[in-house]
């Protein structure tokens, strides 16, 4: 039997699946951008173009999660099957979006430049625990109505597996696209083998902003899988309670869902999020607040229930600094998340509200992941029941360690942590040079950047996605900054 952490009864999710249902159907959700709009009632959605407002009948609602695929396929650069959401399955993948990176070296915050983002992606490529990329945080080197395409561009280049990545205008998504289409066939060969997941939010409560609904669009038009993320802030822009905040949560996710099955049909949607709570007192927003992971979890439970792969952003920090607080709240966030059977894990690297990347945490995170992701494995009877034999021979031996039973299950039983996570004693920890953590993770980053090994992309394509930049782009005579 798989571990699992189940906070609400399938009663009560009924209940809150069946009220974010009434909600869409009474209140609806606002949009915004005309051009958006009218597609939408082209698709044959009851938009009301007055109010700008779309109430979405439940059968439609009901039909649309019907549509939606209960899998999500993400593919590699080669178009070779590489990761499946569904059911259970757990993937750790770093979060997106950051406005700023610590330096590996002066460990200073700063600006993001396309050298830290290569670096980023050769190291999260060689990572064993970390399943796809992710376009983590955004270069001030490029124009930035092209950063998007740019850092998604800067990945594929890097790393043959498939990335979560995100439009930050509403015209954002199609250059994305087209760069993607150059490692497939055709628009169609795109469509049957993904090689991205994007990240549309809804502006909380109930509300599609232009941009975001463009992205919706334009994503179904292209079949690029969506991951739906809501970003509530409880007891600010959503209720301060579990179940009311859940309500809303699912009723924002399925209006999202019911807006790409109606441009395309089965296009594949993960039911997301990025809740946080509203701290009273500093106005901050804690994303590993209790409540918020409490969220996290119980919507897993919900995705479940509708046969909707999930995804989370857990496995990160609000601390500033990788210290005991960042350890705490990765840590509690991974294994909660891997008990929640989420899908899709965006977290690792993270620090400061999403705000902060960290490679360091990015390779200690890796190994937190390996832990997590070791303790939901099933636990099944191996040899070992009955125990009688196993127990006479330990009293006869007064050990196992040259046991037939211990040498055939010990290797995959007992899990030998990697140089992060320290198991010496106070001896061997002098002897081998009184390392600390931070010294190990700036071994390990460069030795991922010495040992990476990716088939470069052909001198041709190069030139033909740069030439697509300077098309495309607002700023004349732009200059691509040069990358290794």
């Amino acid at each position: 039997m798989r571990p699992n952490l189940q906070l609400l009864e399938t009663s009560l999710i009924e209940r809150i699946v069946d009220e974010a249902l009434t909600v869409l159907e009474k209140t609806g959700v606002d949009l915004e951008g005309d051009e958006a709009i009218k597609r939408l009632l082209d698709a044959g959605l009851p938009v009301d173009a007055t109010e700008k407002k779309i109430r979405f009948p439940r059968k439609l609602v009901e039909e649309a999660i019907q549509s939606s695929p209960s899998c999500v396929s993400l593919f590699n650069r080669d178009g070779d099957l590489h990761a499946q959401l569904q059911g259970e399955s757990v993937h750790f993948v770093p979060a997106s979006s950051a406005l700023r990176v610590m330096d590996r070296t002066t460990s200073e915050i700063r600006d993001p430049t396309s050298k830290d983002l290569v670096e980023f992606a050769k190291v999260c490529d060689g990572l064993k625990n970390i399943s796809y990329l992710a376009t983590a945080f955004t270069p001030q080197d490029v124009p930035q109505d092209m950063a998007d395409a740019w850092r998604l561009y800067l990945i594929l280049a890097h790393s043959k597996k498939p990335v979560v990545s995100g439009a930050f205008t509403s015209y954002g998504v199609e250059r994305m696209a087209r760069i993607m289409a150059y490692f497939r066939k055709d628009r169609e060969d795109l469509i049957q083998k993904p090689l991205a997941l994007f990240t549309c939010c809804p502006n909380t409560p109930l509300r599609w902003g232009e941009d975001p609904l463009h992205n919706i669009i334009d994503c179904a038009d292209w079949g690029i899988p969506i991951e739906i993320v809501p970003v509530l802030l409880l007891g600010m822009i959503s209720p301060a309670t579990t179940i009311g905040a859940l309500v809303l949560h699912t009723a924002e996710v399925l209006s999202g869902l019911a807006i790409a099955q109606a441009i395309r049909p089965g296009t594949p949607v993960v039911f997301g999020g990025a809740p946080a709570t509203f701290h009273m007192r500093l106005m901050t927003n804690p994303m590993t607040a209790v409540e918020a992971l409490q969220i996290y979890c119980s919507y897993g439970q919900i995705a479940r229930h509708l046969k909707l792969p999930s995804q989370a952003y857990m496995g990160l920090s609000d601390s500033k600094r990788n210290d005991a607080q960042a350890g705490a709240e990765t840590g509690i966030g991974m294994f909660l998340a891997a008990l929640s059977g989420i899908n899709s894990v965006s977290g690792p690297g993270m620090l400061d509200y999403v705000n902060c990347f960290s490679l360091e945490k990015l390779v200690f995170d890796d190994e937190l992941a390996a832990h997590a992701l070791r303790f939901i494995r099933p636990v099944t009877v191996k040899d070992d029941l009955p125990t009688q034999e196993l127990i006479a021979e330990l009293i006869q031996e007064r050990h196992l360690l040259t046991s037939e039973h211990t040498l055939q299950y010990w290797p995959e039983e007992l899990y030998l942590p990697g140089p992060l996570i320290d198991r010496t004693n106070w001896d061997q920890w002098e002897l081998a040079g009184s390392k600390m953590p931070r010294d190990q993770a700036l071994e390990i980053i460069d030795e991922q950047l010495d040992n990476h090994e990716v088939e470069p992309l052909e001198p041709a394509l190069h030139h033909e996605i740069q030439d697509l930049f300077r098309k495309t782009c607002k700023v004349k005579d732009v200059i691509l900054p040069e990358f290794s």
